[in-house]
């Protein structure tokens, strides 16, 4: 036999060698995870990181498929939440019906204490501090504490999230708040003004809906005591006892929530969707806050430097008027109107304006927010539209990839009145 043909012959043999083998351990038949190997660059545990993406040796799939969407699912879980400057996986033969998986990762920066220098037109200029750690101590747990003042309101708020439970995430939110709360009327003009000061504990259990659904069934109990409340003023029809919420007040909130948008460097590419309740019982006075709200939101990167992305969402109030309606509307600040229903719509453009190397990138959002607002003061028609456009400037750090600085300028049409709101807010 010449040496052609014999090499011939061994190519042949160890091709439909390897084919079986690939059938057997990347075809159809069921799959078992050998052995799970991280190389983890940072302080996030291994036993944690494990838990969160739901893998463990021994665990059988039906498929290889099987397993590259169960994994993948859960890696984009944890890629929205941009705690890592790197995330690598891939799987590995490792034998008949088995394989082995690889993670690799490296850490961001995740620990960001930083002064609160906020400027908005509804609160004017705003001074505190907050920290944010976001996988504090290698945990995947998300730890936030900030305190600030403005003229209108003084807040201390510490908040926990992402407690890994099982398959649950438990969360905690400790708040002591006194402000002042308006509402305006179309002309601009404040018609009702109170202030008040409460204590807050809640707690939040996320429970999804499947191993690999982006839906989850949210719960939120809370315990509430409102006091030292003061009407400043009321030019309104309805009497002061419909501001004047006091007391203990537990309450609950709780809905449905899909979340399946991924980041595209810093675009997003995706759907999110909410329907939530929120209730509370204030026992001093003997009144109630329950309203339902709902949010769908969509973002399509059509290139490397251009993304659109829209949002449609709305509320409606059991219990008299909703303060803060506007708050959808960048534009109209957020006091200005209020009501027992409204619907919202908002459409947007982003651009890449430039990256520098070091990953500095400047991005320029042009928006166009409309929304209809229902209130027994201002009734139906025209007056119950709004109107705003506006931009917001996004600055994005490389080193921080949670963390962005916003420039929000938008432009009241009705009553011919800008806002403005400049901060640092995790993500956008």
């Amino acid at each position: 036999m010449s040496a052609m043909k014999k090499t011939r012959r061994i190519l042949i043999l160890t091709l439909l060698l390897l084919t079986s083998f690939a059938n057997h351990v990347f075809g159809q038949d069921s799959i078992e995870i050998n052995e799970i190997r991280t190389d983890l660059d940072g302080k996030t545990k291994r036993g944690v990181l494990l838990k969160e993406l739901g893998l463990e040796s021994g665990q059988q799939y039906e498929s290889l498929e099987d397993l590259e969407i169960f994994i993948q699912f859960h890696v984009n879980n944890l890629l929205r939440r941009r705690l890592f400057k790197s995330f690598e996986w891939n799987i590995l033969p490792a034998g008949e019906g088995l394989v082995d998986i690889q993670i690799q990762l490296e850490d961001s920066v995740t620990l960001i204490p930083r002064p609160i220098l906020k400027y908005s037109t509804a609160r004017g200029l705003t001074f505190g501090l907050k920290a944010d750690y976001y996988n504090a101590f290698g945990t995947l747990t998300d730890h936030m504490v900030q305190g600030y003042w403005s003229p209108i309101e003084l807040l201390f708020e510490y908040n926990v999230d992402n407690i890994i439970v099982g398959k649950f995430h438990l969360g905690m939110n400790i708040k002591q708040f006194d402000g002042t709360t308006r509402y305006g009327n179309i002309d601009g003009n404040t018609v009702a003004e109170y202030r008040s000061t409460y204590s807050q504990l809640s707690g939040s259990l996320d429970i999804p809906l499947a191993s690999i659904s982006p839906w989850t069934y949210t719960v939120t109990p809370l315990l509430s005591w409102q006091y030292n409340h003061r009407m400043i003023s009321n030019e309104t029809s309805y009497p002061d006892e419909v501001f004047r919420n006091y007391g203990f007040s537990p309450g609950l909130n709780h809905g449905f929530v899909l979340d399946d948008v991924d980041w595209v460097g810093n675009f997003r590419k995706g759907l999110y969707f909410d329907m939530m309740n929120y209730n509370l019982w204030y026992t001093g006075s003997g009144t109630s806050d329950l309203f339902l709200e709902s949010d769908l939101k969509g973002f399509i990167p059509l290139t490397s430097w251009f993304e659109i992305s829209g949002r449609i969402s709305g509320f409606y109030s059991f219990t008299g008027p909703r303060d803060n309606a506007g708050d959808r509307l960048r534009g109209v600040v957020d006091y200005m109107t209020y009501g027992a229903w409204g619907n919202y719509l908002s459409l947007q453009t982003n651009f890449k304006v430039f990256e520098t190397p070091r990953g500095l990138a400047l991005h320029l959002r042009p928006f166009t927010d409309i929304g209809y607002v229902y209130s027994e003061y201002w009734g139906n028609g025209p007056d119950a539209w709004e109107y705003c456009v506006g931009s917001t400037i996004i600055v994005f750090f490389k080193a921080l990839p949670s963390l962005n600085l916003n420039i929000d300028c938008g432009w009241d049409l009705k009553r011919n009145m800008p806002e403005l709101i400049i901060e640092t807010i995790s993500f956008y």
